[in-house]
């Protein structure tokens, strides 16, 4: 430890740390500045090697530093930045890290769980209309900064000495319920699509709510992708927003599904006067984060979009499974908006054409609707959940269990103790009806 005067009158210690380097604490006080040496030496001497200062730096000069080097891929990287941005950093980026306590991040959350969402179904929201942010979402934003800490506990030597948004009283997530649609709808839903978009927006849709395809491996499908021999499809690449992912989303998730006979006609009907070959011009996205641009239309789509490019979210779900999913009709006429105004209907009613019953309407699900409604339709026709697990890449087996009510003999034991229950009371009942007569 040395202790010396500056020339401003104040004191300074300077402790050399069990690495080598320096750590130095200037005070107006001889006795504090001493009082401080006196403790690091101690420390250092009990084998802890965390310098105290290293937890000034700022939340926000820490994370930069991570964000750098970060090895997530680029679209987890975009949802943790918008987290950042919209959640995290108005509240603690100019904090120190080692400043914040768990009571004052208990607090935070307690302001999370009522706190308005700023935007809801896509749209801009604001007020009493707008809903409060959902407990998955609490549980993702704390979780996100938390990382932080565990980074920096993490670290040799590590930069803070506790985690304050470690084990804080979270709402509870509870699941949505599981939401389908039934086969009069998934009809009704395919034969709008073929009328309105052709057979390409139609076989997409099967492959999804049949064969249970992640959107995201529907648009980055390629023909080489397919055994048409064996009616197979082998998984192995996805399209996200910044280009084609040269791998799926999980190790589960590469995987061979069988496709049905209709559908795969389909498919091939559509690759009339196509080639099976052709190198991918596809925009493409690295592990690394590193995006080539795409060099016009891809022949080797199975599903290119309007100019020959690879479909995405937005392009999908405004241009087709919207407009599709408001004018599908279980009756099978046309509704309001596909025919034109000289046409005389009336409102809420089926006419002899045109369908304006609510009653006759499809209910209104995005497209993730499509991989919920394959897993629900094979286990209610008594497919075993692993089979289900391995047909969606399901990587986790307890995702795949939520399904498991819908099993057709989920029910039976309780069912069978009932029915013998009433069995058993049957015969008093007749009996003490005999005796009342």
């Amino acid at each position: 430890m040395y202790l010396r005067k500056l020339p401003s009158g104040k004191w300074q210690c300077t402790v050399r740390k069990p690495d080598g380097k320096k750590t130095t604490y200037t005070d107006k006080l001889k006795s504090r500045a001493k009082e401080w040496g006196l403790e690091m030496e101690a420390r250092f001497k009990r084998g802890e090697k965390r310098d105290p200062r290293a937890g000034e730096i700022k939340l926000s000069e820490w994370r930069e530093r991570l964000r750098a080097n970060s090895p997530l891929e680029e679209p987890t990287l975009a949802k943790q930045d918008s987290i950042w941005a919209t959640h995290i950093e108005p509240a603690w980026g100019s904090w120190p890290m080692n400043a914040i306590t768990k009571s004052e991040a208990q607090q935070w959350v307690n302001k999370l769980k009522v706190t308005r969402v700023a935007r809801y179904q896509g749209k801009d929201v604001d007020g009493e209309d707008a809903p409060f942010l959902g407990a998955a979402t609490i549980h993702e934003i704390v979780n996100t900064v938390g990382a932080l800490y565990v980074a920096a506990l993490d670290e040799d030597p590590p930069l803070v000495a506790t985690n304050p948004f470690a084990r804080l009283k979270l709402p509870r997530k509870v699941l949505p319920p599981i939401r389908f649609y039934e086969p009069e709808e998934a009809n009704a839903l395919y034969r709008t699509l073929e009328e309105m978009f052709g057979l390409q927006a139609r076989t997409l849709v099967e492959l999804g709510m049949d064969v249970g395809l992640r959107p995201g491996e529907n648009y980055g499908l390629h023909v080489d992708q397919v055994d048409w021999l064996r009616g197979l499809i082998e998984v192995r690449h996805v399209m996200t927003r910044y280009g084609l992912r040269g791998y799926p989303k999980s190790k589960k998730s590469h995987r061979a599904v069988p496709v049905p006979p209709h559908t795969l006609a389909a498919m091939k009907q559509l690759m009339e006067g196509r080639s099976v070959w052709g190198r991918c011009t596809c925009p493409k996205v690295t592990p690394d984060g590193q995006k080539t641009p795409g060099s016009g239309p891809c022949p080797g789509l199975m599903f290119p979009a309007a100019k020959g490019g690879p479909l995405n979210d937005n392009n999908f779900r405004q241009r087709y499974w919207n407009p599709a999913v408001e004018a599908a009709r279980l009756c099978g006429k046309l509704s309001p908006s596909r025919v034109g105004r000289d046409t005389l209907w009336t409102v809420g009613k089926c006419g002899t054409e045109v369908c304006d019953d609510p009653a006759h309407k499809i209910r209104r699900f995005s497209p993730n609707v499509m991989r919920h409604t394959a897993a629900s339709w094979l286990v209610q026709a008594g497919v075993p959940l692993y089979d289900v697990q391995a047909l969606l890449g399901h990587e986790d087996f307890a995702t795949t269990t939520r399904y498991a009510h819908l099993a057709p003999e989920a029910h039976d034991k309780i069912m069978g103790v009932w029915r013998r229950r009433g069995e058993s009371s049957a015969a008093p009942r007749e009996t003490a009806e005999r005796n009342h007569g």
